[in-house]
């Protein structure tokens, strides 16, 4: 795969890409295919940029972490980088000026200078770095609502999407640990040390897996609603929880985040199916 299209973590924004087409078709505005094209476009090319940042920043950690990106691998110069983000950051906030002045002022001046204080600073800082990644997915789907002038409806579906982040971004640093600590970084695994992160992980997904029943139980969403999750999201969460706890290692992290990558959707499959008519 060419380093131009690795570089932007394909599987990553495909995902997002994909978060957008099911919020808009939860928000029932498929037929507003301009909306659409416009904000998949600008999800993919802002987040695209905030994967180059990302590495164009974390270039020392990875060449223990991950040598075979772009960057420390030699595929793609750091000068070519900085070109390629800055070309990215624009025609996506472009993009998002052509749907509407509030998706405009969330890509230019929330979802841009938090990508860039993150890659920069934030990302360094315990839990901090993680809570502004957390936001950042949560925010993607109020950017949608706010399209079709559905914010309201998508709280659900942010409030879903920040918690499963905010467990991968721990159960990540958990994994890069390694490369963290030669670089110096604060993460909170090097702050705090491994089994008491492990212990707030732990804690958070039990939180987690009992709040995501909350909507089914106070009527917002339908019963399909309440067994999707319970069986397509809490039972893999109680099951990630015993292997962190039973097996807790580099091998057992990887595994979990990836997990909990993939099954934001079927979280966002509940949400859909189980939508009140």
């Amino acid at each position: 795969m060419p380093a131009f299209i690795r570089i932007l973590r394909p599987l990553n924004l495909f995902q997002a890409a994909l978060a957008v087409l099911l919020t808009t078709a939860i928000l029932g505005q498929l037929q507003d295919i301009n909306s659409l094209i416009l904000l998949m476009l600008s999800v993919i090319l802002i987040n695209g940029a905030g994967n180059v940042i990302n590495d164009i920043y974390d270039i020392d950690i990875d060449r223990i972490n991950r040598p075979d990106r772009p960057l420390p691998s030699g595929q793609m110069k750091l000068s070519t980088a900085r070109v390629y983000m800055f070309n990215l950051f624009t025609v996506g906030v472009f993009c998002a000026a052509l749907i509407s002045l509030t998706t405009f002022y969330i890509a230019a001046l929330v979802a841009t200078p938090l990508l860039v204080a993150y890659s920069f600073k934030l990302k360094r800082l315990p839990l901090i770095g993680n809570l502004v990644v957390s936001f950042m997915l949560g925010l993607a789907f109020i950017y949608v609502g706010s399209a079709f002038g559905k914010i309201s409806s998508t709280l659900v579906m942010a409030a879903l999407a920040f918690g499963f982040t905010l467990i991968r971004e721990l159960v990540k640093d958990l994994e890069d640990m390694e490369g963290d600590q030669e670089s110096d970084a604060k993460t909170l695994p090097l702050v705090w040390g491994e089994k008491r992160t492990l212990i707030l992980t732990v804690l958070i997904m039990g939180v987690s897996a009992i709040l995501f029943l909350l909507p089914s139980i106070i009527g917002s969403y339908t019963m399909i609603y309440l067994w999707i999750v319970l069986f397509g999201v809490d039972l893999p969460m109680i099951i990630a929880m015993y292997l962190l706890c039973k097996s807790p290692g580099r091998k057992t992290y990887g595994r979990v985040q990836l997990f909990l990558k993939l099954d934001i959707f079927i979280g966002l499959v509940a949400i859909y199916l189980g939508w009140p008519a």
